[in-house]
């Protein structure tokens, strides 16, 4: 089945398609458009991978140097980034509506941030991560004891 992607994934595709084949400009008027449509900051220079969806696309802003792995979803109002280098967000992840995750940090596999989580450290793969500051309170399908 083939999953539906909404508008602002398929814009980055155009704009980053122009970016890499040497069409700064026109892949600049492609950057400008989606910030105009949708309140959106997806520079051409992030990698974010096949399969990727923007389940809203209104208000997502991705850091120039992050990477976003296979078959993640990116809810609305996101901020991935700051800072010299950004996030590196694994595969198949789930960032909730709200969520900033700040910082060169590294997003493991499988991870699901909560909506509205502020997430500055690193998160090893397979977790549940919600609040302020972001903590896991789910790690390989187990809850995660506080102390």
């Amino acid at each position: 089945m083939k999953k539906k992607y909404g508008s602002g994934i398929k814009l980055y595709r155009i704009e980053r398609y122009l970016y890499l084949h040497h069409c700064k400009q026109l892949a600049k008027i492609v950057y400008r458009f989606i910030y105009i449509l949708l309140s959106s900051s997806i520079p051409p220079s992030c990698q974010i991978d096949e399969e990727v969806e923007f389940a809203h696309s209104i208000g997502i802003v991705i850091h120039p140097n992050s990477i976003i792995g296979r078959g993640s979803i990116i809810y609305q109002n996101v901020t991935i980034g700051n800072g010299k280098n950004g996030p590196r967000i694994g595969e198949n992840c789930i960032i909730g509506a709200g969520a900033v995750v700040l910082g060169d940090i590294q997003i493991g596999d499988n991870t699901k941030v909560g909506a509205n989580a502020v997430v500055l450290c690193d998160i090893p793969a397979n977790c549940t991560v919600v609040g302020i500051p972001g903590k896991i309170v789910k790690m390989d399908g187990k809850k995660v004891n506080e102390n």
